[in-house]
Order: structure tokens, then C-alpha cells, then sequence
């Protein structure tokens, strides 16, 4: 399956207003083609399917980690099916960002992450050179 966005969003929708007014705008604003549900998802499909047609056809997927999003069993699942195509975290595939402090699960702490709870200008431009 070919590649056609750069980024998926991958979030709680409990954290739907920040993703909406602060990541997706900034994201796009540096370029980024980015696939999210509420947007991009086709009426009529299975939900399941749609997330595995955004992980294969994304470079990237863009975990938004959050107290809900870890309460979340289809962000989990969500997580899982990425972590599937890049278990061993060699291409990068899955790229964590911190929105809030939470209790994450081991799986995802081995994974670097960005730290964007703080607001802080040069996390922001770290993420955007990790999606490049």
C-alpha cells in the first residue's frame, strides 16, 4: 500500500479541541500532510478499517498521550496495530508526544518521546524535524 500523508493523528477525542486548534493547524502550517479521523475517515467504513488504512498509509503516527488517551481501549488499539508494523522502533514509525503527564505503559515509555505539555518553542521544532 503506497504512502500518501506524511502524519496520523492518533488521539483521545476527550483531547479533541487541542488537536483541532493547536497540533493539526501547526502541523499543516509547516507542511506536513496529516490524516485524521474526523476528517479523513470514510462514511460508511468500518472504524477498524479506516485506522489500519491510516497507519499503512501514513509515514508516521502521532500518539497524543494523555490520561484519556491511555484510558482509551481504541487508542490502544490504535498504538498496537502501529507498534505491529515497527515493533522494534527501527523506522520510527510511532512518535510519541506528551500532552499531559500521565501514567504511560512500559511499551510506550521505551519510546523517546516529545514533551509538549510545557508549551515549549523548542520541543515543538524537535517534533517537526522527527516528522521529516
Amino acid at each position: 500500500m503506497p504512502l500518501e500523508r506524511d502524519v496520523f493523528i492518533s488521539y483521545s477525542h476527550s483531547d479533541k479541541a487541542w488537536v483541532t486548534t493547536v497540533l493539526l493547524p501547526k502541523l499543516e502550517l509547516h507542511g506536513f500532510s496529516v490524516m485524521i479521523d474526523l476528517r479523513d475517515f470514510q462514511s460508511g467504513a468500518f472504524g477498524i478499517e479506516e485506522m489500519e488504512r491510516a497507519i499503512e498509509q501514513c509515514r508516521k503516527v502521532l500518539l497524543v498521550l494523555t490520561r484519556h488517551y491511555v484510558e482509551s481501549e481504541w487508542c490502544r488499539f490504535e498504538n498496537a496495530l502501529a507498534q505491529t508494523l515497527d515493533p522494534g522502533a527501527s523506522a520510527r514509525k510511532m512518535i510519541p508526544v506528551v500532552k499531559e503527564r500521565c501514567d504511560l505503559p512500559l511499551r510506550l515509555r521505551a519510546i523517546q518521546h516529545r514533551d509538549l505539555s510545557r508549551g515549549d518553542d523548542a520541543e515543538w521544532d524537535l517534533l517537526t524535524r522527527d516528522l521529516i
